[in-house]
């Protein structure tokens, strides 16, 4: 019996953490952009908005900068310092998360969860535009804040997959 409750639990947080764990991407569009046209860009800003020291340091902004252009590059855009067809805005955003769920057995108490939750935002526009022709947002969510720092990168790849390829 005991046994029965010790395998109802495990599989109960294996399902809360997969969920948890889950990542949230949303893109749009511009429909009337003819994204055809565009062949330069320029990373305009980085904006880190979090008191994560992992996440707030040059090195980090330095390395998700080089993974954006590395990305941007692949989908066929080049980037040019003069006059560049698209600007691009990158803005990161991280906090500790500490919350409790409910426990798995009955008759056992709330479960204390502590998570840091990150959503990257980068969004293409043109040059004197404030609206963005393309604007990607990408949530994700990890144990840690170092653990979110490692897959950032990464994150902002998968979300440039979804530019359109020249």
């Amino acid at each position: 019996m005991r046994a029965g409750r010790l395998l109802t639990f495990a599989m109960m947080l294996i399902a809360t953490v997969a969920v948890r764990a889950a990542d949230d991407i949303s893109v749009q569009v511009d429909p009337h952009a003819d994204f055809s046209r565009f062949s330069t860009f320029a990373i305009r800003g980085t904006k880190i908005n979090s008191p994560r020291p992992e996440l707030d340091n040059p090195l980090f902004v330095k390395k998700l900068n080089t993974t954006v252009r590395t990305a941007l590059g692949t989908r066929g855009l080049k980037e040019a310092a003069d006059q560049p067809d698209l600007l691009v805005n990158i803005v990161l955003s991280g906090e500790d998360v500490s919350t409790t769920q409910r426990g798995a057995i009955r008759g056992a108490g709330p479960m204390p969860l502590m998570y840091t939750e990150g959503t990257l935002t980068i969004e293409l526009s043109r040059p004197g535009d404030p609206a963005p022709v393309w604007r990607g947002v990408y949530r994700d969510d990890e144990k840690t804040g170092s653990k979110l720092m490692a897959k950032l990168p990464d994150d902002a790849r998968k979300l440039i997959d979804r530019y359109p390829k020249r």
